[in-house]
């Protein structure tokens, strides 16, 4: 029985291709040469080529049949990503004899089902295991598996794992803990689940299996999917499913089904991926505050964080799908109605998935900042954000940052990401005050992003819950953001110099700090508005006082007012928000 097989899966790929591409020849030759056949009679000539077309095309069709199944056998036999050559030696020669072996595998296993029923023994049960260990060794043939599971039908099938379930892991209906898992991989449940795994990414089974997911117990589906790679469309149908139940249990015990479908997204990116992209609500389940903090099993949130990583980590999956997963990710943390931010679930303030994000965003920083830019300067030409992006609610991405602020670690994360974006956007391209119009208009179309990111991050903080020392740390930090940049104008010939200027950015920040502590801790009579105003002539006044010390010229009345008027037009509105919350 079997044989040892080695295939080049791409190569056998495209030979497939190519035959179905002579089928197609032949089948569109086929009709009008039996018209002319029959139309000529007796006088047409080399009837025989007929029938050589005929088996032609049933030849490439069976070879292809033929090519597929081994293909398939090959991939679950050799789960490896490696281009090339694979092989295996395959427990049956032909997907005809492996259909048949598995029906005859059934029969014991619906026999020794049946006795359980009647006499619900221990030793009735190690019978159905008995049965069920003949499956080992085979269940990698989509042929053999297929043909196994349409034996047992849906019904049967879930009857097989929900007895397993009774007997190992009684009164558990919402999913099952990570040790019955283990234990469950190993035996009945396992085998099914892998069995399954073969048919279905195969396109093996039937509707009545895919109508399963509909009618199934959640505790089965998310145990299929965790006990065996399932292929990305049923991971997601099940997904889909699921995330609109109504609860069917006592909502206080731990949901292990939520935390096993997102540790199946965790073994699958492209597909948690793909629901984030095409199914935002659903996704939003998973991303709820009230959800992670409900869910009664601590190891979610991380869960869901590293899924969220695979999924949205620089270079994931496809541009498009990948930005559009963010999309969703963005909208349902920072939603109008969230949870994240001012509710009653406390802070996350030590949170992976926050620190996650964080670390996953710098990517889309220009995005987020572009959409803020075009809200601050609608009349500016070239910045507004490109699809999909162009959808995105600076308000929302603010309470997004805001979210993700809520986390120190995130917050130092978010900021240096920040000041690495200022610095890529390199404005010192352009002088603010080059000659040339072009030189000009660049110059604003960087410095407005580049504010624009800072403003972001400014709405952003008056959600986080820090200290009024942290708070003051980091809002100076954010002030300084948008004039870091004109260090490129300084021409730096020692590291005296070097020092000096980086002192002076210290010293200004320790200024623009004093002034934030001041008020916070009502150390001053000044309101809201006139705090922000001293804080932009911080600003100013720190970059006339850097020009001077490094031999440049230095800012002329009106430069100064045409650069404070851009600051302020640009962080005003967003400081303002930010010390009057934190302030009263």
């Amino acid at each position: 029985m079997g044989e040892f097989v080695g295939i080049d899966p791409l190569g056998a790929e495209k030979l497939i291709r190519q035959m179905e591409a002579g089928k197609a020849v032949l089948g569109g030759v086929r009709p009008g040469l039996e018209a002319a056949i029959a139309e000529a009679g007796q006088e047409w000539t080399g009837r025989a080529g007929v029938t050589a077309m005929h088996r032609t095309w049933w030849f490439f069709h069976e070879s292809q049949q033929d090519l597929r199944w081994r293909v398939d056998t090959l991939k679950r036999m050799v789960p490896t990503r490696q281009e090339g050559m694979l092989t295996a030696t395959f427990p049956f020669s032909k997907d005809t004899e492996a259909a048949r072996a598995a029906q005859k595998d059934a029969g014991p296993i619906i026999e020794a089902l049946k006795q359980h029923h009647q006499h619900l023994s221990g030793q009735s049960w190690n019978e159905v295991e008995k049965a069920l260990q003949a499956l080992k060794g085979k269940i990698d043939d989509p042929a053999y598996a297929a043909a196994l599971l349409t034996a047992l039908g849906p019904q049967t099938f879930q009857k097989l794992i929900r007895d397993w379930m009774n007997t190992y892991a009684p009164g558990n209906r919402r999913g099952l803990t990570p040790d019955v898992l283990k234990s469950a991989g190993g035996s009945s449940p396992g085998l099914l689940a892998k069995a399954f795994a073969s048919a279905e990414s195969a396109g093996r089974l039937g509707n009545e299996w895919q109508k399963m997911v509909e009618t199934a117990p959640s505790d089965i589906l998310t145990s299929l999917v965790t006990l065996a790679p399932q292929s990305g469309s049923f991971l997601n149908r099940v997904a889909t499913n699921l995330l609109n139940r109504p609860p069917n249990s006592d909502p206080a015990d731990p949901n292990w089904n939520l935390h096993n479908l997102v540790k199946a997204y965790g073994a699958n990116p492209e597909a948690f991926q793909r629901l984030l992209a095409e199914h935002p609500k659903e996704a939003g389940v998973l991303l709820d505050a009230y959800t992670v903090r409900t869910t009664g099993v601590p190891a979610y949130e991380e869960a869901l964080a590293q899924a969220l990583h695979g999924a949205l980590k620089p270079g994931a999956g496809t541009d498009d799908l990948r930005e559009r997963s963010w999309l969703t990710v963005i909208n349902s943390i920072g939603s109008e109605d969230t949870f994240w931010v001012g509710g009653g679930l406390g802070t996350f303030s030590n949170s992976p998935i926050s620190r996650t994000l964080a670390q996953d965003i710098k990517p889309i920083l220009d995005h987020l900042a572009r959409g803020q830019a075009k809200q601050n300067s609608p009349e500016m030409p070239h910045l507004e954000p490109r699809a999909p992006w162009h959808t995105l609610d600076p308000a929302v991405s603010a309470r997004f940052m805001g979210a993700l602020m809520q986390d120190p670690a995130a917050a130092d994360t978010l900021m240096k990401a920040g000041q690495s974006y200022t610095k890529e956007l390199d404005m010192g391209r352009f002088h603010p005050f080059d000659q040339s119009t072009y030189g000009q208009d660049a110059h604003v179309n960087l410095a407005e992003r580049t504010g624009a990111l800072a403003n972001l991050l400014l709405a952003g903080s008056t959600y986080a819950e820090w200290s009024d020392d942290e708070y003051a740390d980091r809002l100076a930090n954010l002030m300084l953001m948008p004039v870091d940049y004109f260090d490129q104008y300084f021409p730096v010939a020692s590291k005296v110099v070097a020092t000096g200027k980086a002192q002076g950015v210290n010293e200004a920040k320790d200024i623009l700090k004093d002034v934030i502590t001041d008020y916070l801790d009502k150390k001053t009579p000044d309101t809201a508005e006139a705090v922000a105003g001293r804080l932009i002539d911080g600003q100013i006044a720190w970059l006339d006082e850097s020009l001077r010390q490094h031999g440049q010229a230095p800012l002329t009345t009106s430069q100064m007012i045409l650069i404070r008027n851009a600051m302020e037009g640009r962080l005003q509105s967003a400081l303002l928000d930010a010390l009057k919350r934190r302030g009263g």
